[in-house]
Order: structure tokens, then sequence, then C-alpha cells
């Protein structure tokens, strides 16, 4: 989630802004020393800006970008040592005309390369008008290079194109632009991106469709749905059956209280006891209803990043917890070191892993391994006192360790299954936990938390593993069929294990991750955004759902309509 902090410059004696400051520092270091070649670069790679006033996005704990700001009563601004009196005369001075006493200069706004593609530039600037406006300004000049001059005018700037000079090597441009003009003309814009800032503040987690379609099944019958995981593949036949047998009763009777007949299914399919298990509708319901209770305000907590964002939004949004990102790499296949894990894992109150991992594809098959290691006091105490393992992929591979049966004597051990993503039963919202804690932890679930359609759909699918397997055999010939095929596009494709591969652009195109998304929807094509899935992923990472042999041959299609398009 995005935080926005202003602070001026000398600054305050406050750790979380001097650290800002030196992120500052190094940002421009990398954007105008190294990428424009505007200054030269330095052995310690860091260059202050010397602005005035700032705002500074943050992002996962990670600096997004920012922008700074000159006030009227600082003059003269930046842009009088690169444009000379006569062209600021002609140019942004003859804009403001008589009004320069209330005239404030933007002097740097400036994007983090791995954030490009989020509208991070736009809602920067919208904070600065709001700045600038709340101390009576009426007018903002700025300097900006031509690489960009689009983006400039886009946000309302007026560019002056024919009053261009070079500064190393990069061409510069004077620009002014009324604050007040910019909110009435933009007002609908500004009011988009502040509800869409607002909205920021639930998980992000595709399903982008349902905005086209709303319960058009026939418009819906058209779009190709990739941005969320859920099976191509149909419910067992048992559960159908069940379905369509009982459709009335299922509108028109509650459920078992309890669950209490799902709950004796899951003990004995998956060989644990029925004490230790508690169900309710979704993983993200028994997230919500136990995390806030085993964690505080007070908790650290170690996550995965990347990793299934709901966990980082309860933690950081919800409960308000001391986040730590283990932070896996793509150089290294996204794989976890697990000696380090198991180290900072024993430093922390908790910790919590998907295994296998959404959204990079990967399986740890040392998970069980690392969690005895975290729990070991044989040689020193561990600080860590709950391990959340979210095992919602690991049916996909048969030959993987389930956790489950290792609850049983791991006090510590929470296993979270979601039924929704290898059991067909997303619309029907059923998910379980296995662990010590649910004797206490399961009367913080509401009585009838599953509804009666779902715990009958997945009795039976509990009971009929050979449909699934027979199921998961086809998703992994699609899933290397469509690697394939990306690999063909000169995507860098990963290696996945269950219904999803990660993915970036091709080196050769000019899209985002956020523009290519955004250009496949246009075509009725739904694909996952990954760069806000963890601080390691970039601005070109995809994540495509691994869906039917027809549905991928159209995804394919159309991705490759969008890249030939983008040249």
């Amino acid at each position: 989630m995005a935080e926005f902090l202003h602070f001026d410059y000398p600054l305050p004696q406050d750790k979380e802004v001097e650290q800002i400051w030196n992120e500052i520092s190094r940002l421009r270091h990398e954007v105008y020393a190294s990428e424009l070649q505007q200054y030269d670069a330095n052995s310690e790679q860091k260059i202050e800006d010397p602005g005035r006033h700032f705002i500074a996005c943050v992002k996962n704990g990670t600096l997004a970008g920012y922008i700074s700001l000159n006030p009227p009563q600082e003059k003269p601004f930046r842009m009088t040592t690169y444009f000379s009196k006569e062209t600021l005369e002609q140019t942004v001075y003859a804009a403001c005309e008589h009004r320069l006493d209330t005239t404030f200069e933007v002097r740097a706004l400036t994007v983090n390369p791995t954030f490009r593609g989020q509208n991070i530039s736009f809602r920067l600037m919208r904070y600065a008008l709001e700045f600038i406006l709340e101390r009576n300004g009426t007018d903002i000049v700025a300097m900006g290079h031509s690489e960009v001059v689009d983006l400039y005018r886009k946000n309302g700037m007026t560019v002056f194109d024919e009053h261009g000079i070079l500064h190393g090597e990069t061409l510069y441009y004077p620009m002014y632009l009324s604050p007040l003009k910019v909110v009435r003309e933009h007002a609908q814009r500004i009011d988009a991106d502040i509800i869409s800032e607002k909205k920021d503040d639930v998980c992000y987690h595709g399903g982008k469709s349902w905005d086209t379609s709303r319960f058009d099944f026939e418009v819906r019958d058209s779009l190709v749905v990739a941005d969320v995981l859920d099976s191509p593949f149909p419910p067992c036949p048992e559960a159908l059956d069940v379905l369509r047998e009982q459709l009335e009763r299922c509108c028109q009777e509650s459920p078992p209280t309890q669950c209490e007949e799902l709950i004796e299914t899951i003990a004995e399919v998956r060989g644990v006891n029925a004490k230790h298990v508690a169900v309710s509708s979704g993983s993200s319901s028994l997230m919500f209803s136990f995390l806030p209770q085993v964690l505080n305000q007070d908790s650290n907590v170690l996550v995965l990043s990347p990793m299934y964002g709901e966990y980082s939004h309860i933690l950081t949004h919800v409960i308000g917890c001391h986040v730590t990102n283990f932070v896996l790499h793509h150089e290294d296949g996204f794989r976890i070191s697990a000696d380090d894990l198991v180290e900072q894992s024993r430093l922390h109150d908790a910790v919590i892993f998907v295994n296998p991992n959404s959204p990079t594809g990967v399986y740890c098959e040392e998970m069980s391994e690392i969690v005895r290691r975290i729990q070991d006091e044989r040689e020193s105490p561990t600080r860590c006192k709950m391990i959340w393992v979210d095992e919602t992929y690991i049916d996909y591979m048969p030959e993987a360790q389930s956790l489950e049966p290792m609850a049983a004597t791991t006090p510590s051990l929470i296993v979270c299954k979601s039924m929704s993503k290898c059991y067909a039963l997303s619309g029907l919202r059923v998910a379980y936990a296995v662990g010590q804690k649910m004797n206490e932890l399961r009367r913080f679930i509401p009585p009838w938390a599953v509804s009666l359609p779902g715990q009958l759909a997945a009795v039976a699918a509990l009971r009929n593993p050979g449909y699934y397997q027979q199921q998961y055999d086809i998703i992994h010939q699609q899933r290397e069929e469509l690697s394939s095929m990306l690999d063909e596009q000169k995507f860098t494709v990963l290696p996945g294990v269950a219904n999803f591969i990660l993915t970036f652009l091709p080196e050769h195109t000019h899209h985002t991750s956020a523009s290519f998304i955004e250009a496949c929807k246009e075509k009725g094509v739904f694909i996952r955004d990954a760069q806000n899935m963890g601080v390691s992923l970039t601005n070109k990472a995809v994540r495509f759902a691994v869906r039917s042999r027809k549905e991928n041959i159209r995804i394919v299609q159309c991705t490759q309509e969008v890249l030939s398009e983008h040249y």
C-alpha cells in the first residue's frame, strides 16, 4: 500500500525522514546520473535534492517516487540556472503575469523505475497541487526533460518545447501550470484518483472482469479471465449432482451450524484430528478471523516477498503489525534460502509462508524441515510462536508433502487450505485450517460460516481425489504449452507447479505491466499485473492463470497483438 509523507528541508530529527532522504538521494543518482546522464556519476551514488518542500510516496517500505517544491520567497528558482532571463520572461513568467510572489516551482518529480506505470507521478502532482493551493499559490513553473514531455502535458502542464536547452545528455523545456485551471479541467480524473487511492487500503486481487461483465453472463462468456486463479475445470460430477438434486433445499434450508460433517470428512481424508480443524468461507475469512487473535500491534512478523498480498494487507492495515519482508529474488529463481529464512524467522514473533508460493510458482521441498528448525530450542530459544503455512496450491503436486500431519506435534503451526483453486469451488467459498490452536480460535468463526451448497460440494470433492488428479495432469500439460507459446514471444517465463505462471514482459517492448494489462483488457483478456505483489517484482512482471487450451490460445493471440501494436 502507498503512503505519502510531507517534510521540509532542513530535515526534522526523524529517523524515518532521514531514511527517505537517503533513498531520495540514491534515486536521484540512479535517474539523473545513470539513466539521464544529466550529472556525472559519483562513488557515493547519491545526489541530494536542494528543494525546500518534499512529498514522498513509499510503497511496501520502498521509496516509489517523490516531488520537491520551491516556495515563492526562495527565488531565484532552479530554472534560472538553466534558462536565460529573456527565455523565462517569454515563456513561464509571461504566463504567470504579475503573480510571481505566489508562484511555486516544481523542482523535481521523480519516480523509481521499478514503480513506473502505476500512476504515481499524477498522484504526487495531485498532492503538490493541494499543498500549493492550501498556501494560496496561484501558479507553478517547472522544467521537464523531453523524453516524458507527453506525461507532463497529460498532467496539465503547458510545455514550451520551442525553448529547449541541452544539459548533459538531456534536453529540457520550461513548463507552466495553473493549479486552479488543472483542478477545474481535470476534476473528473482527480476525483477518480482520490477514489482509487481510498481503494488502495483494500488488497487488490484481480477479478476486474466483473466490472466489465457485471451479471451478464453472455458478456462474461466472451471474456478470458486469467487474472484470478479459478480452476478452468468444473467440480467433480458428484459435487454437481448433489447441488442439482438439492438446489431448492440449498436455497431454503440453513446449513449445519458448525459444519460438523465437513470437518469430520476433512479429518478422515487428511488424516488429522477433527479437534484441530476449523472451516470458514474461504481462506481470507480464516485469515481475517484468526490473525488478529494471535497477533497485535507489537508483533514482529516475517513474510515472504513476493507472496499473496492479503497477508501483508491484514498485518499492516488491519492489525498494524511490524512487518519484515524476506525478499525472494528473480536471479535466484525466487527460491528460499532455508538457512537465512530460519535465522530470520527465529528473531520474529510469527512467520507466514505460502507453499507453493504465488505468484512465483515455486515449491519449497524443505518447508517441514524449516518449520522444525524454527521451533528447535535445543541450542537457543526461539522467539517465534506462530508459523502459518498457506498450502492452497499444494494438491496440484501429488508428490508434495502437506504439513497438515505435522500440526499434531507442533503447537505453533497453522496450515491453511483453500478449496477454491484445487477443487473448483471458488464461488462456494470453502477453506479450512489445521492446528492445535483451533481449539481456542474456532470461537472467532461465526455460525453457518460455510453455506449449505458449499458444505455439500466440499464433502463430495474431498471424497473424489481421482477426478481431480486427472484435472491436475491436464493443467500441468496446458501450463507447459502456454509457457512455451509465451517463451516464443520472448516473455521471460518462470517454471510453475500449479495453475499459473509468472512472467516478465519481452525486453523489446516499451509496455509496462500496467499498460500491457490495460491493452489486453481492451481485447477482453484479463491478466494479473504482478508488480505490486512483492518488492522485488518490477513493472514488467505479469502473471497468467492457466486456462483451457482454447482460452490459452486466445491469451497468446492477444499478447501477440498487443506487443506488435506497441513497437
